[in-house]
């Protein structure tokens, strides 16, 4: 399906949205941020060299980057006041589409979207719709750290390092959802 060292990116050259971003592997990391900035299939950006380097450093050889919503800026507050209810569907069923897909090796999640997550109500909702779906699945997730408003970290360089201590002092736990 695809090249184990080569960037996958889905859709290609998609300056608007994005729904999948990763690397191949026998053992693979799915991460679930909020948005998707500018890493493509072609150039990395800073999140996912440490979504990248997060995985590699707890044994996985793969790893996948999906978003809450697929909708592509580097500003999570321009993300539009009410979602692209198409848009929205289209990314939430590529998400659970890809986790019954067996080609993938994705055992567990790590959840990454951040305090941003609180700014629109339709980013909540996929969340939640997500986080229920891998209840259903059994699945095993994951996250680097509870920001102060309970919501799990976002890998963003900034936050690691200051919060954190720097991405090589990352210590995955278990997420537990909010009551």
């Amino acid at each position: 399906m695809f090249k184990k060292d080569k960037i996958v990116c889905i859709p290609e050259n998609d300056k608007h949205k994005r729904f999948l971003l990763g690397q191949r592997g026998k053992r693979e990391l799915l991460a679930i941020g909020l948005n998707p900035s500018k890493a493509n299939e072609h150039k990395l950006d800073p999140t996912s060299r440490n979504i990248k380097t997060v995985a590699n450093n707890y044994g996985y050889d793969g790893w996948w980057l999906t978003n809450l919503y697929a909708l592509r800026t580097p500003k999570p507050h321009l993300l539009p006041l009410k979602a692209d209810i198409k848009l929205g569907k289209e990314n939430v069923d590529f998400i659970k589409n890809m986790l019954n897909d067996k080609s993938f090796n994705t055992y567990e999640v790590l959840l990454c979207w951040g305090n941003n997550i609180d700014r629109h109500d339709y980013l909540r909702e996929y969340a939640t719709e997500l986080l229920n779906y891998l209840d259903d699945l059994n699945m095993n997730y994951l996250c680097i750290g509870l920001t102060s408003k309970e919501n799990p970290f976002h890998p963003a360089p900034m936050a690691i390092n200051r919060f954190l201590g720097g991405i090589n002092n990352i210590k995955l736990q278990p997420y537990k959802k909010k009551t």
